[in-house]
Protein backbone atom coordinates (compact mmCIF):
# COMPACT_ATOMS: atom_id res chain seq x y z
CA UNK A 1 0.00 0.00 0.00
CA UNK A 2 1.16 3.41 -0.99
CA UNK A 3 0.77 7.08 0.91
CA UNK A 4 -1.98 7.42 -1.64
CA UNK A 5 -3.56 4.69 -1.03
CA UNK A 6 -3.99 5.25 2.59
CA UNK A 7 -5.41 8.38 1.79
CA UNK A 8 -8.35 7.28 -0.28
CA UNK A 9 -8.95 4.27 1.86
CA UNK A 10 -9.42 6.57 4.75
CA UNK A 11 -11.53 8.85 2.90
CA UNK A 12 -13.54 6.05 2.00
CA UNK A 13 -14.28 4.38 5.37
CA UNK A 14 -13.66 7.04 7.91
CA UNK A 15 -14.08 10.59 6.35
CA UNK A 16 -12.04 13.19 4.46
CA UNK A 17 -8.29 12.67 4.35
CA UNK A 18 -5.32 14.64 2.84
CA UNK A 19 -2.40 13.67 3.67
CA UNK A 20 -0.03 10.04 4.68
CA UNK A 21 2.95 9.12 6.24
CA UNK A 22 4.46 5.88 6.33
CA UNK A 23 5.04 4.94 10.02
CA UNK A 24 8.18 2.44 10.88
CA UNK A 25 9.08 0.38 13.70
CA UNK A 26 6.78 -2.83 13.32
CA UNK A 27 7.95 -5.67 11.14
CA UNK A 28 4.57 -7.31 9.81
CA UNK A 29 2.60 -4.37 8.53
CA UNK A 30 2.29 -1.21 6.39
CA UNK A 31 1.42 1.43 8.48
CA UNK A 32 0.68 4.93 7.77
CA UNK A 33 -0.01 8.21 9.77
CA UNK A 34 -3.11 9.72 7.83
CA UNK A 35 -3.99 13.92 8.56
CA UNK A 36 -7.53 14.32 8.43
CA UNK A 37 -9.24 17.44 6.33
CA UNK A 38 -10.33 18.37 10.08
CA UNK A 39 -6.80 18.49 10.95
CA UNK A 40 -6.70 15.03 13.10
CA UNK A 41 -4.91 12.53 12.78
CA UNK A 42 -5.85 8.35 12.68
CA UNK A 43 -3.69 5.59 12.24
CA UNK A 44 -4.30 2.70 9.14
CA UNK A 45 -2.50 -0.48 9.11
CA UNK A 46 -2.24 -2.94 6.00
CA UNK A 47 -1.66 -6.36 6.30
CA UNK A 48 0.04 -7.89 2.75
CA UNK A 49 -0.24 -11.43 2.00
CA UNK A 50 3.57 -11.50 3.97
CA UNK A 51 5.84 -10.15 6.46
CA UNK A 52 5.62 -6.17 5.93
CA UNK A 53 9.55 -6.34 6.74
CA UNK A 54 10.82 -9.47 4.84
CA UNK A 55 8.39 -10.19 1.48
CA UNK A 56 9.81 -13.39 1.26
CA UNK A 57 7.76 -15.42 4.44
CA UNK A 58 4.54 -15.44 3.96
CA UNK A 59 2.00 -14.45 6.44
CA UNK A 60 -1.86 -14.85 6.67
CA UNK A 61 -3.48 -11.24 5.32
CA UNK A 62 -6.59 -12.32 7.81
CA UNK A 63 -4.23 -11.31 10.85
CA UNK A 64 -6.01 -8.12 9.86
CA UNK A 65 -9.13 -9.50 11.22
CA UNK A 66 -7.62 -11.04 14.15
CA UNK A 67 -6.00 -7.69 15.70
CA UNK A 68 -9.98 -5.95 14.86
CA UNK A 69 -11.37 -8.59 16.64
CA UNK A 70 -9.00 -8.85 19.73
CA UNK A 71 -8.91 -5.10 19.99
CA UNK A 72 -13.62 -5.36 19.98
CA UNK A 73 -12.39 -7.53 22.54
CA UNK A 74 -10.43 -6.23 24.77
CA UNK A 75 -11.68 -2.98 24.55
CA UNK A 76 -14.74 -3.74 25.64
CA UNK A 77 -13.55 -4.53 28.92
CA UNK A 78 -11.54 -1.46 29.59
CA UNK A 79 -8.28 -2.75 28.57
CA UNK A 80 -5.21 -0.57 27.23
CA UNK A 81 -5.67 -0.25 23.75
CA UNK A 82 -6.27 1.63 20.70
CA UNK A 83 -10.01 2.41 19.30
CA UNK A 84 -10.60 0.37 16.12
CA UNK A 85 -12.35 2.67 14.20
CA UNK A 86 -13.18 0.67 10.77
CA UNK A 87 -12.03 -2.63 9.09
CA UNK A 88 -12.46 -4.23 6.19
CA UNK A 89 -10.42 -7.10 4.59
CA UNK A 90 -7.12 -6.40 5.45
CA UNK A 91 -6.95 -3.38 6.25
CA UNK A 92 -7.78 -1.30 9.74
CA UNK A 93 -7.70 2.20 10.80
CA UNK A 94 -7.13 3.14 14.46
CA UNK A 95 -6.83 6.05 17.32
CA UNK A 96 -3.90 7.80 16.77
CA UNK A 97 -1.92 7.12 20.13
CA UNK A 98 0.90 9.86 18.91
CA UNK A 99 4.73 9.88 19.05
CA UNK A 100 4.74 8.13 22.48
CA UNK A 101 8.46 6.14 23.59
CA UNK A 102 7.90 2.21 23.59
CA UNK A 103 8.71 0.31 26.44
CA UNK A 104 12.73 -0.04 25.25
CA UNK A 105 12.86 3.25 24.68
CA UNK A 106 11.03 4.13 28.00
CA UNK A 107 13.44 2.49 30.32
CA UNK A 108 16.47 2.92 28.48
CA UNK A 109 15.52 6.76 29.26
CA UNK A 110 15.30 5.91 32.78
CA UNK A 111 11.84 5.63 33.31
CA UNK A 112 9.59 4.20 35.90
CA UNK A 113 10.17 0.34 35.90
CA UNK A 114 7.60 -0.09 38.20
CA UNK A 115 5.51 0.31 34.38
CA UNK A 116 6.68 -3.34 33.97
CA UNK A 117 5.07 -4.64 37.94
CA UNK A 118 1.41 -2.44 36.13
CA UNK A 119 2.22 -4.61 33.11
CA UNK A 120 2.50 -7.72 34.46
CA UNK A 121 -0.20 -7.72 36.52
CA UNK A 122 -2.71 -6.76 33.87
CA UNK A 123 -1.22 -9.23 31.51
CA UNK A 124 -1.81 -11.73 33.86
CA UNK A 125 -5.35 -10.62 34.20
CA UNK A 126 -5.61 -11.10 31.04
CA UNK A 127 -4.84 -14.31 31.03
CA UNK A 128 -6.41 -15.51 34.04
CA UNK A 129 -9.90 -13.97 32.63
CA UNK A 130 -12.08 -14.92 30.19
CA UNK A 131 -11.28 -16.17 26.34
CA UNK A 132 -13.11 -15.40 23.18
CA UNK A 133 -14.11 -17.91 20.47
CA UNK A 134 -10.46 -16.46 18.76
CA UNK A 135 -8.24 -19.59 17.65
CA UNK A 136 -5.46 -17.43 15.32
CA UNK A 137 -3.97 -20.95 14.04
CA UNK A 138 -2.37 -19.84 11.02
CA UNK A 139 0.15 -17.17 12.61
CA UNK A 140 1.04 -20.25 14.94
CA UNK A 141 2.02 -21.86 11.63
CA UNK A 142 4.06 -19.13 10.84
CA UNK A 143 5.78 -19.15 14.00
CA UNK A 144 6.55 -22.93 13.91
CA UNK A 145 8.12 -22.64 10.33
CA UNK A 146 10.12 -19.31 11.11
CA UNK A 147 11.07 -19.34 15.16
CA UNK A 148 10.25 -22.61 16.03
CA UNK A 149 11.38 -25.15 13.42
CA UNK A 150 14.67 -23.57 12.42
CA UNK A 151 16.08 -23.36 15.51
CA UNK A 152 17.90 -26.55 15.58
CA UNK A 153 19.61 -24.97 12.37
CA UNK A 154 20.37 -21.48 14.14
CA UNK A 155 21.65 -23.56 17.11
CA UNK A 156 24.37 -25.57 15.56
CA UNK A 157 25.14 -22.49 13.22
CA UNK A 158 26.05 -21.02 16.51
CA UNK A 159 28.51 -24.00 17.52
CA UNK A 160 25.87 -25.63 19.96
CA UNK A 161 26.99 -29.10 20.96
CA UNK A 162 23.17 -30.30 21.69
CA UNK A 163 21.66 -28.66 19.30
CA UNK A 164 19.28 -30.96 17.70
CA UNK A 165 18.09 -32.04 20.82
CA UNK A 166 17.19 -28.43 21.84
CA UNK A 167 16.53 -27.83 18.85
CA UNK A 168 13.69 -30.89 19.02
CA UNK A 169 12.33 -29.75 22.03
CA UNK A 170 11.92 -26.05 20.62
CA UNK A 171 10.30 -27.18 17.88
CA UNK A 172 7.76 -29.95 19.97
CA UNK A 173 6.84 -26.49 21.18
CA UNK A 174 5.89 -24.68 18.15
CA UNK A 175 4.10 -28.25 17.43
CA UNK A 176 1.96 -27.91 20.65
CA UNK A 177 0.91 -24.63 20.04
CA UNK A 178 -0.75 -25.17 16.94
CA UNK A 179 -3.74 -26.31 19.51
CA UNK A 180 -5.91 -24.00 21.06
CA UNK A 181 -4.71 -23.50 24.52
CA UNK A 182 -6.10 -22.27 27.98
CA UNK A 183 -5.65 -18.65 27.88
CA UNK A 184 -6.21 -15.55 25.77
CA UNK A 185 -2.81 -14.20 24.70
CA UNK A 186 -1.88 -10.77 22.80
CA UNK A 187 0.58 -12.99 20.75
CA UNK A 188 3.22 -10.59 20.26
CA UNK A 189 4.63 -8.77 23.62
CA UNK A 190 7.14 -7.26 23.05
CA UNK A 191 8.65 -3.49 23.66
CA UNK A 192 7.54 -2.32 20.62
CA UNK A 193 4.17 -2.91 21.27
CA UNK A 194 4.09 -1.07 24.31
CA UNK A 195 3.73 2.43 24.09
CA UNK A 196 3.52 5.09 27.16
CA UNK A 197 2.43 8.20 27.68
CA UNK A 198 3.60 11.26 29.77
CA UNK A 199 2.24 9.92 32.96
CA UNK A 200 4.12 6.35 32.70
CA UNK A 201 0.31 4.77 31.20
CA UNK A 202 0.83 2.14 28.65
CA UNK A 203 -0.90 0.91 25.42
CA UNK A 204 -0.67 -2.14 24.11
CA UNK A 205 -0.84 -2.15 20.25
CA UNK A 206 -0.45 -4.76 17.51
CA UNK A 207 -2.91 -7.72 18.71
CA UNK A 208 -2.86 -9.47 14.60
CA UNK A 209 -0.98 -12.42 16.68
CA UNK A 210 -3.85 -12.48 19.44
CA UNK A 211 -5.30 -16.03 20.16
CA UNK A 212 -6.83 -18.70 22.58
CA UNK A 213 -3.45 -20.12 23.04
CA UNK A 214 -0.91 -20.11 26.21
CA UNK A 215 0.44 -17.60 28.34
CA UNK A 216 4.34 -18.57 27.36
CA UNK A 217 3.82 -17.18 24.17
CA UNK A 218 3.41 -13.30 25.98
CA UNK A 219 5.32 -13.71 29.51
CA UNK A 220 8.35 -15.86 27.43
CA UNK A 221 8.28 -13.12 24.94
CA UNK A 222 9.27 -10.20 27.02
CA UNK A 223 11.47 -11.96 29.00
CA UNK A 224 13.73 -12.78 25.85
CA UNK A 225 13.36 -8.86 24.97
CA UNK A 226 14.18 -7.95 28.55
CA UNK A 227 17.26 -10.41 27.93
CA UNK A 228 18.03 -7.90 24.88
CA UNK A 229 17.05 -5.14 27.34
CA UNK A 230 19.58 -5.79 29.46
CA UNK A 231 23.02 -7.34 27.30
CA UNK A 232 22.67 -3.73 25.30
CA UNK A 233 23.24 -2.05 28.40
CA UNK A 234 19.98 -1.04 29.77
CA UNK A 235 18.70 -1.98 33.05
CA UNK A 236 18.13 -6.10 34.08
CA UNK A 237 14.57 -5.81 34.99
CA UNK A 238 13.59 -9.59 33.87
CA UNK A 239 12.99 -10.91 37.62
CA UNK A 240 11.00 -7.88 38.44
CA UNK A 241 8.27 -8.57 35.77
CA UNK A 242 8.24 -12.50 36.46
CA UNK A 243 7.35 -11.65 39.98
CA UNK A 244 4.73 -9.11 39.28
CA UNK A 245 3.19 -12.01 37.21
CA UNK A 246 3.24 -14.31 39.48
CA UNK A 247 3.44 -18.23 39.50
CA UNK A 248 2.49 -20.40 36.98
CA UNK A 249 2.47 -24.37 36.27
CA UNK A 250 5.39 -26.48 35.85
CA UNK A 251 4.64 -26.71 32.54
CA UNK A 252 3.81 -23.02 31.77
CA UNK A 253 7.36 -22.36 33.62
CA UNK A 254 8.75 -24.96 31.26
CA UNK A 255 6.81 -24.01 28.19
CA UNK A 256 8.17 -20.32 29.06
CA UNK A 257 11.83 -20.77 29.13
CA UNK A 258 11.71 -22.65 26.09
CA UNK A 259 9.79 -19.94 24.27
CA UNK A 260 12.10 -17.52 25.52
CA UNK A 261 14.80 -18.69 24.37
CA UNK A 262 13.51 -19.41 20.95
CA UNK A 263 12.68 -15.41 20.81
CA UNK A 264 16.02 -14.71 21.73
CA UNK A 265 17.50 -17.14 19.23
CA UNK A 266 14.85 -15.58 16.45
CA UNK A 267 16.53 -12.03 17.43
CA UNK A 268 20.15 -12.70 17.73
CA UNK A 269 21.42 -15.59 14.79
CA UNK A 270 17.52 -16.10 13.65
CA UNK A 271 15.33 -14.94 11.28
CA UNK A 272 14.89 -11.38 13.00
CA UNK A 273 18.48 -10.09 14.63
CA UNK A 274 18.70 -7.34 16.00
CA UNK A 275 20.47 -4.54 14.27
CA UNK A 276 24.07 -3.05 15.52
CA UNK A 277 23.66 -6.54 17.88
CA UNK A 278 27.53 -7.01 18.62
CA UNK A 279 29.08 -10.70 17.79
CA UNK A 280 30.16 -11.65 21.72
CA UNK A 281 27.00 -9.84 23.13
CA UNK A 282 24.83 -12.31 20.13
CA UNK A 283 27.24 -14.94 21.61
CA UNK A 284 26.27 -15.00 25.02
CA UNK A 285 22.72 -14.51 24.45
CA UNK A 286 22.29 -17.27 22.38
CA UNK A 287 24.57 -19.08 25.47
CA UNK A 288 21.90 -18.11 27.60
CA UNK A 289 19.18 -19.30 25.94
CA UNK A 290 20.62 -22.37 24.70
CA UNK A 291 21.26 -23.05 29.37
CA UNK A 292 17.61 -22.00 29.75
CA UNK A 293 16.02 -24.54 26.88
CA UNK A 294 18.74 -27.02 28.17
CA UNK A 295 17.65 -26.52 31.65
CA UNK A 296 13.87 -26.92 30.94
CA UNK A 297 14.28 -30.46 29.61
CA UNK A 298 15.68 -31.95 32.89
Amino acid sequence: MQPADAIAWTTSHHGPAVAATGLTGGLLNHVFRVRLADGGTVVLKHAPPHVAANPQVPLDPGRAGVEARALAWVGQRGGPVPRLLANEGSTLLLEDLGDRPDLDRYLRAGGDPAVLERLARWLRGLHDGPRPDLHNRSIQETRLAVQYGPAATWLRQAGVPDADALGAALRDLGERLLSPGDCFVMGDLWPRSVLLDDHGSFSVIDWEMATVGRRCQDVGHLLAHLDLLAATGGPALSDRFAAAYGPMSADDQRDTTLHRAAEVLARTVGAFPVAGLEAGVSEALVRQAAAGARGAQR
